[in-house]
């Protein structure tokens, strides 16, 4: 086979792949390890690791790159198509690793992390962690082809992991500033479990233990409703009384048939007077 023709394979799989491919997928496709090195000399591809080679005109940064590659060698003698069509159902990048990926809090790790399934047959490449534990639909997005644990589920993985408290604090008040997160569902997911995690059970103190000194007024509308029922439920609860008081007697009717909705306009009441200060 020429040099054209092994980089004409190449560039076909590898351009289904964001611009990547293994070895073993190369093989596939007809070129092998000796196709591979002439290309790499004459600068057409390069060597990520884990024996993944990146096309020289791919436009992935080198960190997502490099998290592609890894997803790329859990698997490496399966193209990306051939692998299972939910992302739930394989490996998806997961905890600090997804938080980086993400943009949230400042997480470092000299490894790479992805959680799957109890039974997904993958291989273990070098500098790579796989958590086994299952997924929902809900807790996976795609971003740039990658699968990604969700913020909410990336949040949840860090405590559960007990990375420590400022790390996790940090990605919480990341996500809760862009709206990518619920602080109420947060807290209802996490406080069960409080005492295994070490965190505060009560929501004054699980506030101010996540989010420390972040002001309401960083805040979007939903976030701050959140952070007042959390912060400042004594002051929520006597609002909702008083709403339940309403001389509109339509509106009294509605408030008090339902709780839940009640509690929910009092906290966006005490949410927006705290950003208002």
């Amino acid at each position: 086979m020429t040099w054209a023709e092994s980089f004409y394979h190449v560039s076909v799989a590898a351009g289904a792949q964001q611009g990547l491919l293994t070895a073993a997928q190369a093989e596939r496709a007809g070129a092998g390890p000796a196709d591979l090195g002439r290309l790499a000399d004459a600068g057409l591809i390069w060597e990520h690791d884990w024996s993944v080679y990146q096309l020289a005109v791919s436009p992935l940064s080198f960190q997502r790159a490099s998290m592609r590659a890894a997803w790329l060698a859990l698997r490496p003698g399966d193209f990306a198509w051939e692998r299972p069509s939910a992302a739930h159902d394989d490996a998806v990048l997961s905890h600090h690793s997804a938080a980086r990926f993400l943009g949230l809090g400042a997480m470092a790790g000299a490894t790479l992390s992805f959680t799957a399934p109890g039974d997904a047959d993958l291989e273990t490449p070098r500098a790579v962690a796989v958590h086994r534990a299952a997924l929902g639909p809900e807790d996976v997005v795609i971003s740039d082809g990658i699968p990604v644990t969700a913020p909410h589920r990336t949040i949840v993985d860090l405590v559960r992991s007990r990375t420590a408290a400022e790390e996790v604090g940090r990605v919480v008040a990341d996500a809760a500033r862009r709206d990518l997160v619920d602080l109420g569902t947060l807290y209802a997911d996490l406080a069960p479990d409080a005492a295994l995690y070490d965190l505060p059970p009560d929501g004054p103190s699980f506030a101010e233990h996540l989010l420390g000194g972040l002001p309401a007024s960083a805040l979007p509308p939903r976030n701050r409703r959140g952070y007042a029922s959390l912060r400042r439920p004594d002051r929520v609860e006597e609002v909702r009384r008083g709403l339940t008081r309403a001389r509109n007697g339509a509106v009294e009717a509605v408030l008090v048939r339902d709780p839940g909705f009640a509690r929910q306009v009092a906290a966006q009441i005490v949410g927006r007077a705290e950003a208002d200060g």
